[in-house]
């Protein structure tokens, strides 16, 4: 099950750690009492937030948990809205008790492969998980269309792979046929 970013950023005073950290908390024992059996929290950008969420999945449920980022490349390379390398967000995941890390939405999978081997530098045995989006999305005629198709999305899966990721999906625009090209992909991987 998936666990989001609140919206609120803790350094400005939006929220408090224990408001998070209840809110978090929440949503994790819902989430499991209902039969999860990992929590993703997902498309975080503070290592802050993440790492409140993430302890209180650990603290309040037996669920496995995964924490990932999303990362945007600017002149400096890719980064969090809240200036998080892929390094820095993969040990700061990992030092909150993430079992797996990685990265999700806002980028397509040739995007994801420089974030996953600036994690798997950062994180040489932890597993992660990549789920790209199919492709940036652009505005055509009212509509959000995504333009990596399956055949495109799948093409890069040894890339990711060989780049450190143990688990690979799709998020924003991924649909039943790239999740069947992605999963053909990884099996001839063999």
């Amino acid at each position: 099950a998936s666990i989001g970013p609140t919206g609120k950023i803790l350094v400005a005073g939006e929220v408090t750690e224990a408001e998070l950290y209840a809110a978090f908390t929440e949503q994790a024992v819902a989430l499991a009492n209902g039969g999860a059996d990992a929590l993703c929290i997902e498309t975080m950008s503070a290592a802050d937030e993440a790492a409140i969420a993430i302890r209180a999945a650990r603290e309040n449920t037996d669920c496995e948990v995964v924490c990932t980022f999303t990362f945007q490349r600017g002149a400096r390379g890719y980064r969090t809205m809240m200036g998080l390398t892929p390094a820095q967000a993969a040990e700061a995941a990992i030092e909150a008790g993430a079992q797996i890390i990685g990265a999700n939405c806002g980028n397509g999978m040739e995007q994801m492969i420089e974030i996953v081997k600036e994690m798997r530098a950062a994180a040489e045995l932890t597993p992660i998980l990549v789920q790209a989006n199919a492709g940036l999305p652009r505005h055509v005629n009212g509509a959000d269309v995504f333009p990596e198709g399956p055949d495109e999305m799948a093409g890069r899966i040894k890339a990711v792979v060989q780049a450190g990721a143990n688990i690979v999906g799709g998020c924003c625009g991924t649909t039943p046929a790239p999740i069947r090209a992605i999963r053909q992909a990884v099996d001839a991987l063999g």
